[in-house]
């Protein structure tokens, strides 16, 4: 069978390289070329051999269609980076950047599917939060926004469920979508998008519970703020204005000063937290910020605590694909796609790419 060659637009080939974090190094490596070779279809786009392409779209997770577009697509716009990382470890890896992009693709799909109307009520209750200037009322308004009081969240029995339910009421009452992605987790644990709608924040899968659910409101105080933000919430530092500011919000909502309980006994910290579902970190920064722990006794627990951490090896065990849809995308998503579908704005093809899945587990799934 005669190799087919075929002509491009070369800027979209750069396009796809780059918004994948790709070398060309890297990419003549993968496709088993020179590359001086790869190098001259980036700058003239011909006789680029198709079986080529098609590797490029698997290595790049495009569809083949996208190197045959007449003009470069948008690139995605990045959230500003609150990480404090040095210009040597800031760069962003391809799981980071392919995350990036899928949550921008599945928000736009959000935005299509019920239309800026629909998501612009949704955040109308940040034109109440805007007119309040004290963040004890801001915490106070917003949880009776969302619909969870203090008592209901000591009820709960697990993290896991405290996960669910904190990222449903954010769903629900305040219109934010919030996804989870595996991620490295030494380089991002979340990001919140504002730039378009729906707002989203997405956490590290990779991350604990607790972690997840400290996340998600640390974005949410980004959000506040109309930033969009890359954030390493656990190693935030006190010279980081904006993310001390972020993480203080998170910690007053999760630990109200009246849950807390002044000790500096470790196993007593560990015993509170886990009634608050908080880190035993959130707990001990709360004990200092409401000034009932000294900055040395500070350190002194922080980094007790920190010791007593191991790194888990990971297990990797079969998930139906559906179960990790659903996990990814939020039921908020899953619930808009197959709505979509029952009242044909959405077809079968288009809404099982959404949701990660074949048609045939899309169908059985209906």
């Amino acid at each position: 069978m005669a190799r087919i060659n075929v002509n491009i637009n070369p800027d979209i080939l750069l396009w796809a390289r780059q918004e994948a974090g790709y070398s060309i190094d890297e990419v003549a490596v993968k496709l088993s070329v020179d590359p001086e070779r790869y190098k001259n279809w980036e700058r003239k786009g011909q006789d680029i051999p198709f079986g080529k392409l098609q590797n490029l779209a698997t290595y790049y997770k495009r569809q083949i269609a996208v190197f045959f577009l007449p003009k470069v697509p948008v690139k995605i716009k990045k959230p500003k980076d609150f990480r404090n990382l040095s210009p040597t470890d800031s760069f962003l890896s391809k799981e980071v950047l392919l995350t990036l992009r899928r949550s921008a693709h599945l928000q736009r799909i959000a935005k299509d599917l019920e239309g800026e109307n629909y998501w612009n009520k949704k955040l109308l209750w940040l034109n109440e939060i805007e007119k309040i200037k004290n963040e004890k009322d801001i915490i106070t308004r917003l949880r009776k926004l969302i619909g969870i009081d203090i008592d209901q969240q000591l009820k709960w029995k697990s993290e896991s469920e405290a996960y669910r339910n904190w990222r449903t009421s954010i769903e629900d009452k305040l219109g934010i979508l919030v996804f989870q992605f595996s991620m490295p987790i030494e380089e991002l644990q979340g990001f919140c998008m504002t730039d378009n709608l729906p707002y989203i924040i997405v956490t590290n899968s990779n991350h604990s519970y607790t972690g997840r659910i400290f996340t998600i409101f640390h974005e949410l105080a980004h959000i506040i703020r109309h930033q969009s933000g890359m954030c390493l919430v656990d190693k935030v530092e006190q010279n980081q204005k904006e993310e001390w500011a972020c993480n203080t919000f998170a910690g007053s909502f999760l630990a109200p000063i009246k849950t807390i309980v002044p000790t500096d006994n470790l196993k007593e910290i560990e015993t509170y937290s886990r009634k608050l579902k908080v880190s035993r970190e959130v707990y001990l920064r709360r004990l200092k910020e409401e000034g009932l722990l000294p900055d040395v006794k500070f350190y002194a627990l922080l980094d007790k605590i920190k010791a007593t951490y191991k790194k888990k090896p990971k297990t990797k065990g079969f998930v139906l694909p559906e179960v990790k849809s659903r996990a990814s995308r939020g039921e908020t998503f899953y619930n808009i796609v197959f709505e979509a579908i029952g009242t044909n704005r959405i077809n079968y093809t288009d809404a099982a790419h959404a949701l990660g899945l074949r048609v045939s587990r899309l169908i059985n799934e209906i």
